[in-house]
């Protein structure tokens, strides 16, 4: 009887480990520009799933270029056999869902439209959406927020096209989405329309409140550490989060996707380091 009750409790143990190592990915903000050498380096470093951004194509180019670097960007994915889990969404100072004149806001909600097709061609599961960019006086603040959350219903729609899930980021500083309880607001009134966990996001809120009012609501996940000042986008084990505590909350959310990271290029942020951190800071497993 009691060697059952052993073996069962070593398996659930194993079973509980298992659960917790989702499959690792990262943003292809860490190499800036995409290249061959640079996404073998990914999938070599044992990373199988990347989150496009849309920047490298939108930004500084005409939209005519855009697409064709797109459809460059595919191509060597494709080749260097990694898989997208999710595209970002172009964002900037001027490119807000938000704003309160309604013709910049309607050119804005058309060019999202736009990338949202172009998404199609990564077939990704999620969308990534800021809600507003920044700053945000507090006289305009309702006003904005109801302004993203129309922009947002729209754009759901559009991502359902493609069959993929809108989700939308938490923000610091005076962005909209900057705690929980206004990413529900936004999201309130669209079911199908989720959270971009960003865990370097959070200026005014713990982790584990964010956890607690979001929770199965949560689509995917910013992964990087910060100091609680301000976004960092350190590699996890550089600042202050409990990674563990983290992971627990994460699973308890009912969290199935990719645990994608979203850290700076620099020194420490290469492909290599990032599967050690999850590895050894996350999953706490020591080097053998």
């Amino acid at each position: 009887m009691k060697k059952l009750l052993f073996i069962t409790i070593a398996f659930l143990l194993a079973a509980g480990a298992a659960r917790a190592e989702y499959p690792v990915g990262v943003s292809l903000g860490m190499v800036k520009v995409p290249e061959p050498e640079k996404l073998a380096q990914i999938k070599a470093a044992g990373i199988d799933h990347v989150e496009v951004v849309f920047n490298y194509f939108w930004r500084n180019a005409p939209e005519n270029e855009c697409y064709t670097r797109a459809y460059r960007v595919r191509a060597m994915l494709d080749e260097a056999g990694l898989e997208v889990w999710s595209c970002h969404l172009p964002f900037s100072r001027t490119l807000d869902i938000s704003v309160l004149d309604p013709q910049r806001r309607e050119e804005n909600v058309l060019l999202m439209e736009r990338m949202i097709r172009l998404a199609e061609i990564f077939h990704p599961q999620r969308l990534v959406l800021h809600p507003s960019s920044e700053p945000i006086a507090d006289e305009e603040r309702e006003t904005r927020l109801q302004n993203s959350a129309n922009s947002i219903g729209r754009l759901a729609l559009a991502a359902k096209g493609i069959g993929a899930v809108l989700c939308i980021e938490n923000l610091p500083r005076t962005c909209l989405g900057r705690n929980s309880d206004e990413l529900m607001r936004l999201i309130g009134d669209f079911p199908e329309v989720m959270v971009c966990f960003d865990s370097n996001h959070l200026l005014q809120e713990e982790h584990a409140r964010f956890f607690e009012n979001v929770g199965g609501r949560i689509g995917t996940i910013h992964a990087s550490d910060y100091d609680r000042r301000d976004e960092r986008h350190w590699l996890p084990g550089e600042g202050v989060i409990d990674w563990p505590d983290f992971l627990r909350r994460l699973r308890a959310s009912g969290y199935k996707g990719v645990f994608m990271h979203e850290v700076r290029a620099g020194e420490n942020a290469t492909p290599g380091n990032v599967v050690k951190a999850y590895k050894e800071v996350i999953l706490g497993k020591t080097k053998k």
